[in-house]
């Protein structure tokens, strides 16, 4: 029997449009899951791998320009550790070619509702190598020079979380010294309730600063110096932005 398509026929000659117009170069699209099994293990269970698999082969389909690796968590470890995978459902996102160090921004969950628009953003910013940050923000970030996590807990259905998950993705793209995950949080309870997740977005930078609510480029900047800046601060160098 074949499966009901997760992407709608409008949806899907709308982003064929857009990737026909924004894509330039390519960009691998590596989904983190488990093999389908009648038996499931005792804490491997994975609800929502199945339809995050086929929503990425899906948005795959639609352009020539995107291509799908497929990796078992569980029985290739080590592809998953090389690119700091934690957790599944787990999308990495990189320029065509690049190695495992340049997984710098990660999606966790299936990236349902608002939260599909952030994946397609990544794409085309990672396609025609170029962030949408400020000059004076991409200034500034040349200044990190500690590496900085940052984590944006997000739900589908909320509005307020794309913004500051799309800047955090715009930032770690930007800077080789920062990563960034955007994490669908319903699907994670163990994490919610470690992180204390009461309202989202929440977002959490080195484990050390924490803020609720949407914010502004400013204000994320801020936070990512705080943590990313040490006060013998290196010269400025050179770097491909988006990590290739």
């Amino acid at each position: 029997m074949a499966q009901q398509p997760i992407i709608s026929s409008s949806d899907r000659s709308q982003l064929k449009r857009n990737f026909r117009k924004d894509l330039k170069s390519s960009v691998e699209v590596t989904f983190f899951g488990q093999r389908s099994s009648v038996l499931t293990i005792p804490g491997r269970e994975c609800r929502f791998c199945p339809q995050t698999q086929q929503l990425m082969e899906e948005l795959v389909a639609l352009s020539p320009k995107l291509q799908l690796n497929t990796v078992d968590f569980y029985q290739d470890p080590d592809t998953a550790k090389s690119h700091g995978v934690t957790r599944i459902p787990g999308i990495v996102l990189v320029a065509a070619g690049s190695d495992a160090g340049a997984s710098r921004i990660k999606f966790y969950g299936i990236p349902s509702g608002y939260l599909m628009s952030v994946v397609v953003d990544d794409i085309k910013t990672i396609s025609r190598g170029l962030t949408p940050l400020s000059n004076e923000s991409k200034k500034q970030l040349r200044r990190v020079n500690q590496p900085v996590h940052i984590q944006v807990f997000a739900t589908p259905n909320q509005i307020d979380c794309l913004d500051i998950a799309r800047l955090s993705h715009a930032f770690a793209l930007e800077c080789p010294s920062i990563s960034a995950d955007v994490v669908e949080v319903q699907e994670y309870p163990a994490v919610a309730q470690h992180y204390g997740v009461s309202s989202v977005p929440l977002t959490v930078i080195n484990e050390q600063y924490r803020f609720s609510g949407p914010a502004a480029e400013p204000q994320l900047l801020d936070k990512v110096l705080q943590a990313g800046v040490r006060q013998e601060a290196t010269p400025e160098t050179t770097f491909d932005p988006v990590g290739r």
